[in-house]
């Protein structure tokens, strides 16, 4: 059960089309379409080897607390986590994109509100 480093982190925009110019143009990196979400609301922003940053989305409907919607970490030990989060009480959500994008997620918010993203690739 480990945590090896920041995935991505995801920020919400109301103006897709200026954030991903931004992340592009400013700061050199490229977009692409995410595995599996509308390429009309999302761009991963990858570096020069491939590797996936900056997930930005289109806010819906101002739904959004800020523009930092989640920060991702990479992980191993899928149950391990889920069963100390769920025993400390902590309410989860999980998502299994593996036929998609190769990975199960877990998301949970943290006691100050942050949402936390944690990623299980071959897990």
């Amino acid at each position: 059960m480990t945590i090896s480093r920041i995935d991505h982190i995801n920020i919400s925009t109301s103006d897709l089309a200026a954030t991903v110019a931004f992340f592009r143009d400013m700061l050199g990196l490229t977009p692409s379409p995410p595995p599996g979400m509308d390429p009309d609301w999302n761009s991963w922003m990858l570096d020069d080897v491939g590797n996936a940053l900056v997930h930005v989305n289109t806010r819906p409907g101002g739904s959004e607390p800020g523009p930092i919607n989640h920060v991702a970490f990479a992980c191993s030990g899928y149950d391990a986590y889920l069963t100390r989060l769920n025993g400390a009480g902590h309410q989860c959500f999980e998502n299994d994109l593996r036929a998609v994008a190769g990975v199960r997620q877990i998301f949970v918010i943290g006691p100050e509100g942050a949402r936390i993203e944690l990623n299980f690739r071959g897990d």
